[in-house]
């Protein structure tokens, strides 16, 4: 009977024969089936390397060379684990490539167990690389140092233009793999105690401490003027690198948002259009104290167009507005 059975029903038998060979047995009545197993992710070397080694690679490279030719010989810290090294170095004589490999070391440790494996690798790569590039600088014949005759206008140059190239190697850091490394770790971890303090804050705390310590290494047995100038190139320094930071993550396309309520949708829209070509989107709403009708409109503009619409809505008293900067807008958005 068992052999009938199956010569009787071929289709059925070949139907089972396909479903069980990914090894799965057959669903029993009201049981639930088996999911799906999805495919593992093919490692990819072209996206590895552009996403995580280049990145890496080339924030060494511009954090080395920020520190070589503009921080080292104009003689400040820029604070945070670089600053740290610099002030070794002026106070040993060692190159700095030695002290950020050494305090490389246990803050590798330290992000590996507290922060992820990720980025622990890879702002420990970008920091060895930084360490290796420093270590081989002064080796090359010729290798140019901007400042270091003393004069403070050179010395205001070299903040800002190390500033420049640390907020360029920070910003490559964050993209790539969410941390700037360094102290930004240690800051990270206490964070973790202290969740009412932001991890900036930790942060600007240990730069501060790099900043005031240089006045003891640079500025030992000096006037108040020239033990202060360390500390004023660094704070230079360090605007110029958080602002540099900022525009390469936020984008250059930076916009503003306008959010106007009003009763005179269409007016002030077809205002809005026509002066600042900019499209306008309407969003029906209700006030909630005077439960009245009103509509309101969204609009994204360049921050020249700013005062454009403060004009179109003073012609209406009983509009209200505001507006937010808007970083990196996609999409169809005109100048």
């Amino acid at each position: 009977m068992e052999e009938i059975s199956k010569s009787e029903n071929p289709e059925e038998q070949s139907g089972n024969n396909s479903e069980n060979k990914g090894g799965d047995a057959p669903v029993p009545d009201g049981g639930t089936a088996p999911q799906p197993v999805k495919p593992k992710k093919k490692f990819s070397f072209k996206y590895w390397l552009l996403s995580a080694i280049l990145p890496v690679l080339s924030s060494g490279i511009i954090r080395a060379l920020a520190i070589h030719i503009f921080t080292t010989p104009n003689k400040f810290a820029p604070g945070g684990t670089n600053g740290i090294a610099v002030l070794l170095e002026e106070a040993t004589g060692w190159n700095s490539g030695i002290f950020l490999l050494i305090l490389s070391v246990p803050l590798f440790f330290v992000a590996f167990f507290c922060l992820g494996k990720k980025e622990a690798v890879l702002s420990t790569m970008s920091f060895v690389v930084s360490s290796g590039v420093l270590m081989l600088l002064p080796l090359i014949p010729g290798m140019p140092q901007y400042g270091g005759d003393g004069e403070i206008v050179h010395g205001i140059f070299g903040a800002v233009a190390g500033g420049i190239f640390l907020g360029v190697a920070l910003a490559i850091m964050i993209k790539s793999c969410g941390t700037s490394g360094g102290t930004t770790i240690l800051a990270s971890v206490i964070n973790k105690k202290f969740r009412n303090i932001s991890v900036s804050m930790f942060t600007a705390v240990f730069d501060a401490v790099v900043v005031v310590a240089s006045i003891f290494v640079y500025g030992w047995g000096k006037s108040f003027t020239d033990a202060i100038d360390p500390v004023l190139l660094a704070l230079v320094s360090l605007f110029v690198t958080s602002k540099m930071c900022d525009v390469i993550l936020q984008g250059f396309k930076v916009a503003y948002k306008f959010e106007i309520v009003t009763t005179h949708p269409d007016e002030i829209a077809a205002e809005i259009m026509k002066k600042t070509n900019h499209s306008v989107t309407k969003v029906e709403a209700e006030g909630m104290y005077s439960h009245e009708g009103k509509s309101m409109l969204v609009c994204i503009i360049r921050k020249r167009q700013i005062a454009v619409i403060q004009r179109i809505i003073r012609k209406y008293p009983d509009t209200f507005a505001y507006f937010t900067p808007a970083s990196e807008v996609f999409g169809r958005f005109t100048k």
